[in-house]
């Protein structure tokens, strides 16, 4: 592998730790929608897969019902979070990020799962959205939310080989937070039908938050990208090498074709 593919797959991995990120979520959601009313950090949350030490799954669960019954308080206005499936052992590193539009004037929730599969029993692809049939959907349903998938014309994920679901649950989010389409009963949100144009997709994204809209995350990205480096790399020369690398640079530069590298 080349330096340019090997730093292209580290600018990559570092895209994808930051936009897993609650913190950077947040800020992406509330630049783009400032006039959202709740924004606050206890109001657009990003639960990730993991448990904390002496903690187990069903309190991991519990705090996200304590959440959304905290949630579903917010009066008169649009309420948007994240959540990912939860670990099921030490040595599960899966996550499959989905994100939420709750509706809380129509008691409304409009579910995004990129491996959402219209052609199968619940919509279920490559990925089984867990947090969302077992968790998130029974609980907002219970208390008389009417609960529904954003239907997508093909998977955005359709292979193990895109690990891209943190990208593709902010990109649709924002997409539907934009044109309200969500709110058409006749919607169907449409993914290129390609999977190169998904890489294009995917990379204009990229250089719109990075080099376009929000130039300040640069900053984050250059650290996310040095800090893997280092804690990857003990051979000094491949290190340096690799840590020369300007990221705005390699972003600016890199072409629908080398998405699929990661």
């Amino acid at each position: 592998m080349s330096l340019k593919e090997l730093s292209i797959s580290w600018l990559l991995h570092s895209i994808k730790i930051l936009l897993g990120d609650e913190t950077i979520r947040r800020y992406i959601i509330v630049e783009k929608f400032p006039e959202l009313k709740h924004q606050l950090k206890k109001d657009i949350r990003t639960f990730g897969p993991f448990v904390k030490k002496r903690k187990t799954r069903q309190d991991k669960f519990k705090e996200i019902e304590t959440y959304l019954e905290y949630m579903i308080n917010l009066k008169n206005d649009i309420v948007v979070f994240t959540a990912t499936n939860v670990q099921q052992n030490d040595t599960d590193n899966e996550t499959h990020f989905q994100t939420f539009i709750v509706d809380n004037n129509n008691k409304k929730v409009y579910a995004i799962d990129p491996a959402y599969n219209k052609n199968e029993e619940d919509f279920i692809g490559i990925y089984y959205a867990e947090i969302t049939h077992e968790v998130i959907k029974p609980f907002l349903e219970s208390k008389g939310y009417d609960f529904k998938f954003v239907p997508l014309s093909r998977p955005a994920q359709s292979t193990t080989n895109d690990v891209f679901c943190q990208t593709w649950s902010l990109i649709i989010l924002l997409d539907l937070l934009k044109t309200k389409k969500y709110q058409d009963h006749n919607m169907e949100y449409k993914i290129p039908s390609t999977q190169l144009n998904c890489y294009e997709m995917i990379l204009d994204f990229y250089k719109d938050i990075f080099l376009d809209s929000m130039p300040e995350l640069l900053e984050n990205l250059q650290e996310e990208y040095n800090g893997s480096i280092k804690e990857n790399y003990e051979t000094e020369e491949e290190k340096e090498k690799l840590l020369k690398i300007d990221v705005a640079g390699l972003l600016y530069q890199m072409k629908k074709g080398d998405v699929k590298k990661e």
